[in-house]
């Protein structure tokens, strides 16, 4: 499909996180991780300006719509994410305080195996003002493939000639339209913290360096803690099978600069030497 952005200024505001939460990864065996605090302590590393974002894009009619449909089921829904080129064109639900509450629910909150796209219960929505750092998204994996259902049709960012073919990420709320741009395409283990919301500086300059290093294809882009970025999660079965829950492969991506065009391919590069998850 082709997207593209438009935009409006508006604003919305959030609700906070206030307390401790279990913490789940999407898709996965495990459960009651813990979240990391975002209110990190500080740290000595200069932050980086916050690079310009542009203004918030009030979406598309059609998206309005199917967001509007979606809520109308389920006050849970905080917005739509797309991937061109896959079959991942659905709404994202969030259960503030509750990571799990999802994982095993469709959007009328009744039992399903494959469960929603879900987004992390300290993540705050609105407009791309009211992001925080890093926005992350949970979603199924059954089955390693491209092919499969949920999030294993994040499977296709391996293939390199696909990668650089579909570059970007579309979410969207009912207040703003937003682009995100890959950056690393990674498998870990749980001891990799990625899926910190508001990390402090040093924590997210880490992140951001460590998502490189891990990431199975070189981007030709930029990101440093001044960008907000977008974390997908599930589960992986590549390093031991069901049997080893404590494997993940992760998409991330940072939302598009004021003045940054939609490219229809950008320069993606195979990693020779990807860092090797540790499950020791």
């Amino acid at each position: 499909m082709d997207k593209k952005p438009t935009l409006k200024l508006k604003s919305l505001a959030c609700a906070l996180l206030a307390a401790v939460m279990v913490f789940s990864f999407a898709g996965c065996k495990d459960r009651g991780e813990p979240s990391e605090s975002s209110s990190s302590e500080s740290s000595s590393m200069v932050e980086e300006p916050s690079q310009d974002p542009g203004d918030p894009s009030e979406p598309e009619k059609e998206t309005l719509d199917k967001i509007a449909a979606a809520q109308a089921q389920n006050s849970d829904v905080v917005g739509w994410l797309t991937i061109p080129n896959t079959t991942i064109d659905a709404e994202v639900l969030q259960k503030v305080g509750d990571n799990v509450y999802y994982e095993r629910r469709d959007i009328t909150q009744k039992y399903n195996w494959y469960g929603c796209y879900y987004a992390d219960g300290g993540n705050t929505f609105g407009t791309r003002n009211d992001l925080t750092k890093n926005t992350i998204i949970y979603g199924h994996n059954m089955e390693d493939k491209a092919n499969g259902l949920k999030f294993a049709q994040l499977m296709h960012y391996l293939d390199v000639d696909w990668a650089s073919k579909n570059p970007y990420i579309y979410f969207s709320t009912p207040e703003d339209d937003m682009v995100f741009q890959v950056y690393a395409v990674f498998y870990t283990d749980t001891g990799f913290q990625y899926h910190l919301e508001n990390p402090d500086t040093a924590t997210f300059d880490n992140i951001i360096k460590e998502a490189r290093l891990r990431s199975e294809l070189n981007y030709d882009v930029d990101v440093n803690t001044g960008d907000k970025i977008l974390t997908l999660s599930t589960c992986t079965y590549k390093f031991g099978g069901p049997s080893n829950t404590n494997q993940r492969f992760v998409v991330q991506a940072r939302l598009l600069r004021a003045g940054e065009e939609i490219k229809d391919t950008v320069n993606v590069t195979k990693n020779p030497n990807p860092k090797a998850p540790n499950f020791n």
